[in-house]
């Protein structure tokens, strides 16, 4: 085969991105707990956890772990186990994470928010009989009234989101007499209590071996059931090597900013175990208050974050950024998670450069079954409206949607990933998990995205849309929604918008599109505005697919990752004009 009928994911050309001594790098065979303890034994006394001021050295950190695995072992924890949590993202739950792991057995996270019910529902699917919950979790006690709670699990533990907080903090707390409910018995433990029963004691470390289970997270549940991913060690540690070889310099001063969950993929892989892996501070912002981005930014002034487009909107408009205050100590502004138009872009990059951010946005794109993150921009190696190249362990190259036919450089289709950060599968579902991982004729697992995206001579990743946001118009014709969303974001006055497929009340069959705008400056007449907006677009978008409605929102609905809520702004607003029609024909 010459060198000119190659594929793109076999010519590879991203990798000139990468130095000699990265394309070199082999991903270790160890666990994540092996990892992030052999990378951080010359590090013992550099931070680790920033919690609320409380600064955890990675000396301390690795103790508590060892510690917790003794805890475990004695509950009767053992290799090949999945531990269920009700968490967001604390010391507590970092420490159990690795301390599982060190067992050979899993942490299944969950979002603190489901019910009773739907944590039972997981805890059975996951053969699942140890319980840990945050005392915060909304639905903490109907959780422990459980019935059928009980019946799962053998043993609960509560732990508090104020167990690692610093003691002036704790005491400001404590003057407010915030009363605990939970009763503690023989079954439902303390943290204290779980923690002493492994005092003093040592477990060996279960060896490596490959695929696996090291963490379960859940799928948002936008294209049908939440379905449990699972991630094996190399999933964990690929993530962490490719931002290692990224060409990024880290040091151990600097500080990673983690906002995410650990119920997502996300958090739990990028936003954790991968600051752990490059030995940096990791500040951990339990519940994340995305009007509060600026108060943040301004306090703890990471060198790293990972935020979704709309964080970074909350940040150029907050208060405290308004004062001229510069940014020139971050080192990489990560984004992903939803896509960003043009104007939008613009607007967000024109911020960092005035502020003296070194690069432009870090954009990225990824999804829990491979991990988290794919590809990304990487120390101003840019592309306007690209979420950057394949990160060193991924391979990545556009296939004809359905097919398994690699297409060209600049041809549209569904963007496909293989290499060591493939899920596992999904947890007890084989039948999705064979939706989505395909074996190539090369011989590959790879993973099917969904998403439409094109890859230019250089790798960079040019997402064009979701398939599945796709709307097909009466006609049959396909509208694209990110296109119409990159003109729209243009205008200067937009500061977010959205277009979705809404029912077609004038045909029996099809999608009608409708855009929704949120407006930055909400005194602004929004009858103006919206001539302003179809004449942009009457400039740049087929006619026949321009937006035949448009409104105007105070606020965009978000999902709990901070993504835009396309299904919720589509649904909302079919019942409206479902009940506008139902008064006017009563």
């Amino acid at each position: 085969m010459t060198e000119m009928k190659k594929k793109p994911s076999e010519l590879k050309p991203w990798l000139q991105y990468f130095t000699e001594e990265a394309k070199q790098a082999q991903l270790p065979k160890e666990s994540i707990y092996q990892h992030m303890v052999r990378v951080n034994q010359g590090n013992l006394d550099s931070i680790a956890i920033n919690y609320f001021q409380n600064q955890i050295p990675y000396g301390k950190l690795i103790e508590d772990i060892d510690q917790c695995a003794a805890a475990f072992a004695e509950l009767g924890v053992k290799k090949g186990d999945i531990v269920t949590f009700c968490s967001i993202t604390v010391p507590e739950l970092v420490v159990c994470i690795y301390a599982l792991n060190k067992l050979g057995a899993a942490a299944m996270v969950l979002d603190p928010r489901n019910t009773a019910g739907t944590v039972v529902g997981f805890m059975q699917n996951a053969d699942s009989h140890l319980l840990m919950m945050l005392d915060a979790a909304p639905n903490i006690e109907s959780v422990l009234m459980s019935e059928d709670i009980h019946a799962q699990a053998e043993r609960i533990v509560v732990y508090s989101i104020r167990n690692s907080m610093p003691g002036g903090l704790l005491k400001f707390l404590a003057g407010l007499k915030i009363p605990d409910r939970t009763q503690y018995n023989e079954k439902v433990l303390r943290w204290k209590t779980f923690m002493e029963l492994g005092y003093g004691k040592d477990v060996p470390v279960v060896d490596y071996s490959e695929f696996e289970l090291a963490g379960i997270a859940l799928t948002g549940g936008t294209t049908g059931a939440p379905k449990g991913v699972m991630f094996s060690n190399d999933g964990f540690n690929a993530v962490a090597l490719d931002f290692e070889y990224c060409g990024v310099q880290y040091d151990h001063t600097h500080k990673f900013m983690n906002i995410i969950p650990a119920f997502a993929s996300y958090g739990m892989v990028a936003s954790l175990h991968m600051p752990l892996s490059l030995g940096l501070e990791m500040i951990i912002i339990p519940k994340f208050d995305s009007d509060s981005v600026g108060k943040y930014i301004k306090k703890y002034r990471p060198q790293h974050t990972l935020m979704v487009p709309a964080h970074y909107e909350k940040l150029m408009n907050s208060k405290e950024m308004r004062d001229g205050f510069m940014l020139d100590f971050f080192i990489t502004a990560g984004s992903g998670g939803d896509t960003m138009n043009a104007g939008l872009e613009g607007k967000l990059n024109g911020f960092l450069k005035e502020r003296g951010a070194m690069f432009p946005l870090s954009q990225g794109y990824g999804m829990s079954e491979v991990s988290s993150a794919a590809c990304c921009s990487c120390n101003g190696n840019f592309r306007s409206l690209s979420v950057g190249y394949p990160l060193l362990m991924n391979t990545m190259g556009i296939f004809k949607p359905g097919t398994i036919e690699e297409l060209d450089f600049n041809e549209e289709g569904e963007i496909c990933i293989t290499g060591p950060a493939v899920m596992l599968g999904y947890l007890n579902n084989p039948a999705e998990s064979e939706k989505i991982m395909i074996k190539h004729p090369d011989g590959q697992v790879w993973i099917h995205s969904g998403d439409l995206g094109s890859m230019d001579e250089d790798g960079f990743i040019f997402i064009k849309g979701r398939i599945k946001r796709m709307i097909i118009m009466f006609n049959g014709h396909k509208v694209f929604p990110t296109f119409i969303e990159d003109v729209l974001g243009k205008h200067e006055d937009v500061m977010s918008c959205a277009v979705v497929g809404v029912n077609d009340r004038d045909h029996a069959q099809g999608k009608s599109v409708h855009a929704v705008v949120q407006l930055k400056d909400k005194s602004r007449n929004q009858d103006e505005v919206k001539q302003e907006l179809y004449e942009l677009m009457g400039g740049e978008v087929e006619a026949s697919v321009i937006p035949k409605t448009l409104e105007f929102v105070d606020e965009m609905p978000h999902t709990g990752m901070g993504k835009i809520d396309y299904l919720k702004l589509a649904k909302d607003y079919d019942a409206r004009m479902e009940a506008a029609a139902e008064t006017a024909n009563a």
